[in-house]
């Protein structure tokens, strides 16, 4: 496939899609259409994109069978050293594997799948484009992926159901919300160590950092907030309550406004708004539905529905890539 050419104005903005589509669609983020299409990417939920390694890193939300058969090409004892590792090798015993897909934006071509422990919910990159990072909720841990290698580095324990996942833009951190106990983990990045856990609301979920990234906020799924978390302690500064059964948040351009779209609130949209990705420095959020085949294109100012982009299947993870 020929490598594809955008415009330095261009923001292409990537989503995953559950359901029976298991692609990846690309959307160009300054005309608000779909361009095209990564497809052969089971079940993908959480997507991360690096504009640094060019990658794309989507995880599956399916397991691989019990008892799936050796690749073709490698031999019984190569494929055991491929599971050396004793957490895979048990993952592998119960059936509970799935994989991490590691894709070239540009070409839009599958580089490399990586076995994993446990259904694979949301993903992020490093900002240097070196490691990979996925929740994986089933298993109460995250796996770290090094890209420079493609090989799976490390699988770190958080807490019970590991949901979103977010990097500092230095790169040192990284902050794992644990839905089953209510804290936020903060790992060191590099180290890949938990330095601290801290409290939060009831069945904390997706997460954004203020523009300093002094403060992190927190949807609270269980109890219908939002926390904003002084990272300097680790201590709720403040909670804010939103409508019902909140699920995506995003800050504005400006850094001053919160957006949360609720599910049964219908906030933002209607029906049932669900991801929300800010696209940088265009004014411009774009929110799936949980309900719908459909992003919908809102200005951050006036929240008016400005645009509608028709989509095949269910909007996820949305990832945004400026070139």
């Amino acid at each position: 496939m020929n490598r594809l050419k955008y415009n330095l104005a261009i923001t292409i903005v990537t989503l995953g899609l559950a359901g029976p589509s298991h692609e990846i669609l690309v959307i160009d983020g300054e005309q608000d259409r779909v361009i095209g299409s990564i497809s052969d990417v089971s079940n993908v939920h959480g997507l991360a994109a690096s504009a640094k390694s060019g990658l794309l890193v989507a995880g599956s939300m399916s397991l691989a069978p019990k008892n799936q058969a050796i690749p073709e090409g490698m031999s019984e004892d190569e494929h055991n050293a491929h599971h050396a590792d004793s957490q895979l090798l048990k993952a592998q015993a119960a059936g509970s594997l799935s994989n991490i897909t590691i894709i070239d934006a540009n070409a839009r071509r599958i580089v490399k799948r990586i076995d994993v422990d446990g259904i694979s919910h949301h993903s992020e990159i490093t900002p240097d484009g070196r490691y990979a990072l996925a929740t994986h909720t089933t298993a109460g841990n995250v796996s770290i992926i090094d890209l420079h290698n493609r090989s799976l580095l490390k699988t770190l324990e958080t807490g019970p159901v590991p949901n979103y996942i977010l990097v500092t833009s230095n790169g040192k951190f990284a902050y794992v919300s644990n839905s089953g106990n209510n804290t936020i983990s903060e790992i060191a990045v590099g180290q890949w160590t938990v330095r601290r856990n801290f409290k939060t609301g009831t069945t904390p979920e997706h997460m954004v950092f203020s523009d300093d990234e002094k403060i992190l906020y927190v949807i609270n799924v269980g109890d219908n907030s939002v926390s904003a978390i002084s990272l300097a302690n680790g201590s709720s500064i403040a909670t804010y309550p939103v409508g019902q059964a909140p699920h995506g948040i995003d800050i504005s351009d400006d850094g001053k406004r919160l957006f949360v779209s609720n599910k049964k609130g219908n906030t933002l949209t209607d029906p049932a708004p669900y991801h929300i990705k800010r696209i940088n420095g265009t004014g411009k959020l774009y929110v799936s539905s949980r309900a719908q085949p459909m992003i919908w294109v809102i200005d951050q100012t006036s929240l008016d529905v400005i645009g509608q982009i028709p989509i095949r299947g269910e909007g996820h993870q949305m990832a945004v890539v400026q070139n």
